[in-house]
């Protein structure tokens, strides 16, 4: 833990509106958060996303046991740190709704586990939606941890190969929504830079103040399409593993992201003894 604590004492030095949130796939503990392409995609993203609201969930038992939070979840711990979480980043942006990425300052620190909890969390509120975006396009974190295999995502829909309606999946949580990353071929790092990209973000966030937004993303230690998704969102969280990251390498990671964005950092995998 000294390396962590050692690597945060020494961002909030440098950027003195940067403070840590701690989390884990066992016990979640969030300390702070310290202040081309037509107008159809946009048109049919607003109305099928709007569908969100009323649809009921599903599979919740299931869902619960691969530590994704709900409505009723047993563990009190977790659920209750990623709902800190998320007051915080309300409370950051004056209760307006956002894009926020999730990244890693390396590889293996599940940013998907993250990514997940933060949409479940905007989703525990009956006045609020969330969409999931996977834009990590060289793993299948997303697939392994539901169980599911999806014929279409996010890539497929940037390539004009499918439509919002094909990619927007119901994983059984009421008024959250996933968009896969989609099928691994020819992969890119243009594809983020595209307007059919930026149409759909736009479209996403600006027709429904009701809703918010978390991209998951590759680990931006060695990442190209991360340093781009971090031009595109509002905020930004860095997963780190606990014990498994090195000073240099969470400062390198902090470097690479506009102070105004950065949010903290998540503390992934703390062991359940601590």
């Amino acid at each position: 833990m000294s390396k962590i604590e050692d690597a945060l004492k020494k961002a909030k030095e440098n950027r003195s509106n940067i403070s840590p949130v701690a989390s884990t796939s066992g016990a979640v503990e969030a300390n702070s958060v310290v202040s081309g392409t037509s107008m159809s995609v946009v048109k049919k993203s607003a109305s099928l996303i709007k569908l969100m609201r009323d649809e009921a969930s599903a599979g919740e038992s299931e869902l619960t046991s691969k530590g994704i939070i709900l409505q009723d979840s047993t563990n009190a711990d977790v659920t209750d740190s990623f709902r800190f979480l998320r007051t915080q980043l309300l409370q950051k942006s004056k209760n307006g709704n956002f894009i926020i990425l999730v990244t890693s300052c390396v590889e293996g620190a599940d940013s998907a586990f993250v990514s997940m909890n933060m949409g479940a969390a905007f989703s525990l509120d009956e006045s609020k939606t969330s969409l999931v975006l996977d834009c990590d396009f060289q793993s299948d974190h997303f697939e392994e941890m539901l169980g599911l295999d999806y014929e279409a995502g996010l890539i497929d829909f940037l390539e004009g190969e499918a439509e919002i309606g094909d990619i927007l999946k119901d994983i059984g949580i009421k008024r959250l929504r996933l968009i896969p990353s989609g099928h691994k071929h020819h992969i890119e790092s243009e594809y983020f830079t595209t307007d059919r990209m930026k149409v759909l973000l736009d479209g996403i966030v600006e027709r429904y103040q009701d809703r918010f937004v978390v991209l998951n993303s590759p680990a931006i230690s060695d990442s190209v399409d991360a340093s781009i998704l971090v031009d595109l969102v509002d905020y930004v969280v860095i997963v780190a593993p606990y014990a498994g990251v090195s000073t240099k390498e969470l400062e390198e990671s902090i470097k690479k992201i506009d102070k105004s964005k950065l949010l903290g950092v998540v503390i992934n995998d703390i062991p359940k003894w601590l």
